[in-house]
Parts: C-alpha cells; sequence; structure tokens
C-alpha cells in the first residue's frame, strides 16, 4: 500500500515491527517501495529521506543495517528482543573473547560506548582507520557492529562543507536503550524465550516467505 505522510510510516513500522529501509526481506514492504520516487530529497516533511532519522529520534524505531549490508527499522518495543538473538545472547566483549568479532569491530565499539554517541567522521578519525587503504576495513567493521546490533544509528550530521553528504551518528544499544530512552532490558531471560516470543510476534504480520528469511537471521 502506498504512503506518503510520516505517521502513516509509522504505522507501517508499528504494524510489521521490522521495516526496511529498502528492498531486503522476500515478499515484505520497505520504506522506497512504498513511497513515491518523486517524493524523496525533496527537503519538506513528506521527504521519506527524513524520516528515516526522524522516526529515531521520536523513538518509534531502531536504525541500522541489522541484516547484512542494508538498512532496517525495527520497533523500539521489539528491538531489546531482536537485539538479544542477534548478539547470540553475548556481550561484545564475550563474542571478541570467544572469537566471533573481529579486533577493529570492538576497538570501533569501544569508542562509540566511551563517545556516548559519535558521527562516523570522527568514529573513522578515532579509530585511526583513515588511510585510504584502511576504508574497507572500517565500513566492514561497522557493518559487523551492526548486525550483532551492537550499536544503532541515532542522527545525522551535516557536511561542513556545501555539496558534502552527511554523516550518520551512532551510539551502542545499550546506551540508546537505557540513557538516551530510559529503557530497562531484560537480561535473564533465556534465548529460546525471546525467540519464540519473537516468531509469535511476527509471525501474526509476516508472510512465510519473511519469516523463513528472518528465521535464518534470528535462529529460528
Amino acid at each position: 500500500m502506498p504512503i506518503s505522510t510520516y505517521s502513516e510510516f509509522i504505522q507501517q513500522i508499528k504494524h510489521y515491527k521490522i521495516f526496511p529501509f529498502s528492498d531486503l526481506i522476500p515478499d515484505h514492504p520497505s520504506l522506497t517501495a512504498i513511497t513515491a520516487d518523486n517524493a524523496w530529497h525533496t527537503g519538506t516533511e513528506l521527504d521519506p529521506w527524513l524520516w528515516r532519522v526522524r522516526v529515531v529520534k521520536d523513538e518509534h524505531a531502531a536504525y541500522a543495517k541489522f541484516f547484512g549490508s542494508k538498512l532496517t527499522f525495527i520497533q523500539t518495543e521489539l528491538f531489546p528482543s531482536v537485539r538479544a538473538l542477534l548478539a547470540k545472547g553475548k556481550s561484545p566483549q564475550e563474542r571478541y573473547r570467544d572469537g566471533m568479532m573481529s579486533q577493529h569491530a570492538i576497538h570501533l565499539y569501544s569508542i562509540i560506548a566511551e563517545a556516548g554517541t559519535i558521527d562516523s567522521r570522527q568514529l573513522r578519525k578515532a579509530s585511526g582507520l583513515t588511510d585510504n587503504e584502511q576504508k574497507k576495513e572500517y565500513e566492514k567493521a561497522l557493518v559487523e557492529l551492526q548486525n550483532f546490533a551492537d550499536i544503532v544509528i541515532t542522527g545525522a550530521q551535516e557536511a561542513d562543507f556545501e555539496g558534502g553528504w552527511s554523516s550518520m551518528c551512532f551510539e551502542s544499544s545499550e546506551h540508546w536503550l537505557q540513557e538516551t530512552l530510559g529503557r530497562q532490558t531484560d537480561p535473564q531471560r533465556e534465548l529460546a524465550d525471546i525467540r519464540a516470543a519473537v516468531q509469535e510476534e511476527l509471525s501474526g504480520v509476516c508472510s512465510e516467505k519473511a519469516m523463513k528469511y528472518l528465521g535464518k537471521k534470528l535462529g529460528w
């Protein structure tokens, strides 16, 4: 169903719980698929490009590359459970200790966690991965953290020169949930219980193909 307003977008997130920015999940809507091409990059309140940051600031959804290299919105209420599943029930430090996380990723995470919030330009400078040949290593580590739901995108820092691209701002998921949103999570729940609850909630709104895709990502 085509949409044209921000409030309609929020309703889509509330309904589907997991809502990709662009085509990603089979037989499942995305923001680019249900909005008109000529609405993008207009700079008005009807511009879907601006909604991607606004919806996070309004606390309706978490936003990052949670599945592979493509961006996705996850309803705020569901995010702690999805985060636990993507993180395999382990902290970044535990995953690094167990050989599940790269050295560059844990290094970036420590910088983000200490900063509270930091934009990508500052993060890359702080990481020391500033040479051109290190760009891929930096970007790979950043995606790795998002795939584990260790970090989320919480804003966009405008370029400091005309014509430049804005830079995404990152927070650790823990900081965003607890400090920014003031929400508490339940670390005692078993992953099997979390997985069953998420599966039940999504089964009512997702197609069979979408559930199969999400099952591969979330482990059911």
